[in-house]
């Protein structure tokens, strides 16, 4: 990235946080911009006043030290406008700054929750989108918050500087001009290093990532029995050790190269300073000048040199912000990758629909082809389960049934019409699903089974669902039932067994009632007798809907209307159970494999 092309994204970046920052509280932004500007042209001010004032004070002396009206109206002055700015100041930073800051990290947190919550399957899958999502996530919300500032503060220092430089301007242009160029050096060896640290970020990122993973592994309650017993602690400790001093000498070299330059660029613009300051010292002595004006130059001569180290110190650290915040808002321009026709077909009648996969081939970015020219038919109410080895292809075929991703080749037809026509939370309305790696809420029991269908709360059928899903076994035994907190987070939380965490995702998707039901590996971690009971409450609920069941449990998989057997991404075998069992190939063998299992 070339310096204009840094530049550029820094303006563009400042005008993306201003709008947000106007977004947050037009009203309130408003206050902090004016209070600002305001507050920084108190000090010029009060020094003017003081000028005035010592210069009154000197002429009062010689005339036998009386007290005059306008030498009192000054000295109030002074005063008053102290007391104004210390108002202002207290209001800028001490009620709208604090208000305004927390308001603004709310929207961020907001606007990149929602962002990351509605990324397509195949970004959030995406190792390249992965490490801008780290990188983001190292920025906000204090990297952005700490931009906002450091422009606020910018704002700040560049109207003290403006105002100290024009008041100057009588005593000679040049002068603070020369102060102000005293600063640049400074600049270029604080970007210079900004531009080093950002690089080593940027190179460094897959170890932040490793360290991450290690450090969470050692926290998962779950990871730490493994490891304990592994005794394999010690060595992701020191894993970890390595880790973090490796980033912490990536932070520290450029530290250790630039230093020097820093020191001796203050030491340059504290000698400017001293000569500039001296300039007009003979002036005083020899009366050339007054008390008053003498210290209205001194003052305003270290307000520039303060104001322009301000301005610079601000503007680098907005820089340094800059190269990491552009990370946040590439993250809210990821584009669609599956895209909606609008307005989209919707079906006015949630029924069970027909699906049909026509010549459907598919690879995931950069990898074998996964599914090879499926095609097969489920008619309304109709039972499909779909079995083979794993890697075959069988939740690749619910992916796209979602539309998480489209086809390569052939299309998915819903009730006839081509699933790349369809509104999707038209579609969505048509299924409940289990995955496999299913969400486990740490919310109570009741709010878990009503998530299964937000847009109705019936209470009666809430404990249908769990009787349905053999969940009421445990909720009855729990003090609070319904109302009972799951997971480890809270102190009044319980947690449950893997088991009963599937029972509890089975009485979600009984409580939806959809129209068609997906289920993969559903029932894994039930035992057997349990598993026969949630079939049957299923084979009754879904008698007349759609079901798509993936499981390596034959005993699950026989009652299926049609059974598709997937190898190698093809489909090799297709019919019901006892079709399948004449035949003598590999769903018959597969079967009787497992079957040998449970008699032995």
């Amino acid at each position: 990235m070339t310096k204009t092309d840094v530049i550029r994204q820094l303006f563009k970046n400042i005008k993306r946080v201003l709008r947000i920052a106007w977004q947050t509280s037009p009203l309130v932004f408003t206050w902090l911009i004016f209070l600002t500007i305001l507050c920084s042209l108190f000090p010029v001010a009060l020094s003017y006043v003081f000028k005035l004032l010592l210069d009154a004070i000197v002429k009062t002396q010689n005339l036998a030290g009386t007290i005059t009206i306008g030498l009192l109206s000054l000295f109030a002055f002074r005063y008053i406008i102290d007391f104004a700015y210390n108002i202002a100041d207290a209001l800028n930073f001490d009620y709208f700054d604090k208000t305004f800051r927390q308001k603004f990290e709310n929207r961020l947190t907001l606007e990149f929750t929602k962002k990351i919550s509605e990324l397509d399957i195949p970004h959030l899958e995406n190792s390249e989108t992965q490490n801008l999502i780290q990188k983001a996530r190292q920025a906000y919300p204090w990297r952005l918050t700490n931009f906002y500032n450091f422009l606020i503060n910018d704002i700040l220092n560049l109207g003290v500087f403006i105002s100290a430089f024009v008041v100057l301007i009588p005593y000679g242009y040049w002068i603070p001009l020369a102060l102000a160029v005293s600063t640049i050096p400074r600049l270029y060896y604080r970007n210079k290093y900004v531009r080093s640290e950002w690089t080593r970020f940027n190179q460094s990122i897959g170890e932040s990532k490793d360290l991450m993973y290690v450090r969470n592994l050692l926290d998962d309650p779950s990871g730490i029995k493994e490891i304990r017993v592994s005794q394999a602690g010690p060595k992701l400790l020191n894993r970890i050790k390595d880790l973090q001093d490796f980033l912490l000498t990536t932070i520290r070299e450029p530290l250790k190269k630039y230093l020097p330059f820093f020191l001796s660029t203050i030491f340059f613009e504290a000698i400017i300073l001293v000569i500039l300051a001296y300039f007009k010292l003979p002036d005083i002595v020899q009366g050339a000048i007054t008390i008053g004006t003498f210290t209205f130059y001194i003052q305003n001569l270290d307000r520039i040199s303060n104001s322009s180290q301000g301005v610079v110190g601000q503007a680098t650290r907005l820089f340094e912000q800059n190269l990491y915040v552009s990370y946040f808002f590439e993250v809210l321009e990821l584009p669609k990758i599956i895209k909606e026709k609008k307005p989209g077909v919707l079906f006015d009648e949630i029924k069970p629909p027909k699906i049909e996969f026509k010549n459907v081939s598919f690879s995931y970015a950069g990898g074998l082809e996964i599914l090879k020219n499926i095609s097969f038919k489920i008619e309304p109410g109709e039972h499909l389960a779909i079995v083979g080895p794993n890697g075959a292809g069988k939740t690749t075929i619910i992916r796209l049934l979602l539309r998480f991703y489209d086809p390569a080749e052939g299309q998915i037809l819903i009730n006839d019409v081509d699933l790349k026509e369809m509104k999707l939370n038209n579609w969505y309305k048509f299924v409940s699903i289990l995955f496999q790696d299913f969400v486990k809420f740490s919310l109570t029991i009741k709010d878990n089974i009503l998530l299964g269908d937000i847009r109705a709360i019936d209470e009666n059928r809430m404990k249908d669902a769990a009787v349905k899903s053999g969940a009421i076994d445990f909720i009855d035994k729990f003090p609070k039932k319904y109302d009972t907190r799951l997971g480890k987070r809270f102190d009044d939380s319980v947690e449950l067994s893997q088991g009963q965490w599937q029972k509890l995702a089975l009485a979600r998707m009984f409580y939806e009632a959809a129209p068609l039901l997906i289920l993969d590996e559903p029932t894994s971690a039930i035992d057997a007798e349990a598993e026969a009971e949630i079939f049957d409450n299923i084979n009754k609920v879904y008698k007349d809907k759609n079901l798509i069941l993936i499981s390596h449990r034959f005993s699950t998989v026989r009652g299926a209307d049609k059974i598709i057997v997937l190898q190698n991404g093809r489909i090799t075998e297709e019919g019901d159970h006892a079709s399948l069992m004449e035949k003598d190939q590999v769903y018959a063998r597969m079967f009787r494999k497992q079957a040998e299992g449970y008699i032995e």
